[in-house]
């Protein structure tokens, strides 16, 4: 009954003409002609005005329906802010995570409603505002947009002048990681003092981050690097990362983990990086994980009795071997190889310093006994690891974590050599999450700086996964 009034707005220009100079009885606007006619104003006055007390009314009348659909629909976010604002939607209980209808990355570029269907499309998925205090948020937000300088500056006037109350170590933490990451030792130094004194503890250790020229950058070169789910010849890239690690570090980390397959043109790029590295001293360390999976993956891009143009998968095959440690398979190998390419078999030879294989829950040999390796660092069994500083729609990282996930029902992440992660990525990696887990499979990321795992908390990635904290 109230829209009857305005759905006969457009009909008015066309009574102008027949309307009585008079005001007629029952006509809603007849008083304020009346008095216009008194004081010698004209019927066209009068019509302007009820036109505009329509328009004011609709608004009131359009603003009370939208408070009303508001109160019992909850609009979907349209932006980064909607996101991190409060919400007064109850929580949906993790083990209740229900598919989006559309990725979450595009709540990050101003989606609406009509783009993402109805809204109870989204309701499955309710992401609350952060608990940390704002000074924290906003400095994990500046780093991780590539502004450590603010960021510090940030941390450093909380811990002067917020009451931080239970997140008060968590800052003090924050900003030890940020001198880490900038390399900055003698402000780490300094802070690790007040850190001893404030909290009555050992701080975090400074690690060393460069082993090459002095004033290398550290933050440019990665700590660790996943391959992608298909080796070929766009490794190339990631070939380069690592030869420039290798170069300014002591020690690099290459994740074979997430490797589904191989062909010639990537076994050839990968196996030319291993014989370089082969050739360095044993102060350069390559450390290599998923060992099993790089054999299984190079073995079924051969057949024996079939010669190929080029036999790199092969070699990277053999090679994998001698990462597993396993003798008998790679003299068996090496006879197939032999009878195909009628060639002399290679020989075994033990790994030299510079290159050594991290053992993992897939890496066991065919006896049942996975290779004994000394000096090697420690390494979260099993896991997809995410290193270095990344940035943008982060779709190679993605797609390799997608391949790791695949048949596992639960998904570990070790984030340990993980310095920085840009907020639009992390928005990537929050909407990986939740295909995760609609698809049923448990998340973990293990040991996030506090500077990452900060941002976590912000983009609400631990209310869908777990996230284990860094010990001190």
């Amino acid at each position: 009954m109230v829209f009857s009034l305005f759905r006969r707005k457009n009909k008015d220009k066309g009574r102008q003409a027949q309307r009585p100079e008079k005001p007629v009885v029952g006509d809603p606007g007849g008083p304020a002609l009346a008095v216009v006619e008194r004081e010698g104003g004209s019927p066209t006055d009068s019509i302007e005005a009820r036109r505009e007390a329509a328009r004011l009314t609709e608004e009131k009348i359009n603003r009370i329906e939208s408070e009303m659909i508001s109160a019992t629909v909850t609009r979907p976010a349209s932006s980064v802010a909607d996101l991190l604002a409060p919400t007064t939607v109850a929580p949906v209980p993790v083990a209740v995570v229900a598919p989006p209808t559309r990725p979450v990355t595009d709540w990050f570029e101003g989606s609406s409603v009509g783009a993402l269907g109805h809204p109870s499309a989204v309701l499955a998925i309710d992401i609350n505002a952060s608990s940390l205090p704002g000074a924290l948020e906003e400095a994990a937000i500046l780093f991780a947009n590539g502004q450590p300088d603010p960021a510090a500056a940030s941390l450093r006037q909380a811990l002067a002048e917020a009451d931080l109350g239970s997140f008060q170590q968590l800052a003090w933490l924050m900003l030890l990681d940020l001198h880490q990451s900038t390399g900055d030792k003698p402000a780490f130094e300094a802070l690790a003092l007040d850190y001893a004194a404030r909290f009555e503890s050992s701080p975090p250790a400074w690690v060393d981050a460069e082993a090459g020229d002095a004033g290398t950058d550290p933050r440019q070169a990665a700590s660790s690097v996943a391959l992608p789910a298909r080796l070929d010849d766009t490794i190339a890239s990631r070939v380069d990362v690592i030869e420039r690690g290798i170069e300014r570090r002591r020690e690099i980390t290459i994740d074979a983990g997430p490797v589904q397959s191989v062909d010639a043109a990537g076994a050839a790029r990968l196996l030319a990086l291993l014989r370089r590295v082969e050739k360095l001293p044993g102060r350069h360390v390559l450390t290599i994980r998923g060992s099993r999976r790089l054999f299984e993956a190079a073995q079924a891009a051969i057949e024996p009795g079939r010669r190929d143009d080029s036999d790199a998968c092969w070699m990277l095959a053999l090679f994998a071997l001698r990462l597993l440690g396993d003798v008998q398979a790679f003299e068996d190998l090496g006879i197939e190889y032999c009878v195909t390419f009628e060639v002399s078999p290679p020989s075994w030879e033990p790994l030299p310093a510079s290159i050594r294989p991290v053992p993992a829950a897939g890496d066991a040999g065919p006896a049942g006994g996975a290779a004994e390796v000394s000096g090697s660092p420690p390494a979260e069994p099993n896991a997809f690891v995410l290193a270095g500083e990344i940035s943008g729609r982060m779709e190679q990282e993605m797609q390799a974590l997608r391949s790791f996930a695949a048949g596992r029902s639960d998904v570990v992440v070790d984030c340990r050599p993980l310095r920085r992660i840009e907020f639009v990525a992390a928005g990537e990696l929050l909407n990986e999450v939740v295909n995760l887990r609609s698809a049923g499979k448990q998340v973990l990321f293990a040991e996030p700086n506090r500077l990452v795992y900060a941002l976590m908390l912000v983009m609400g990635i631990q209310e869908l996964a777990e996230v284990r904290r860094r010990k001190i």
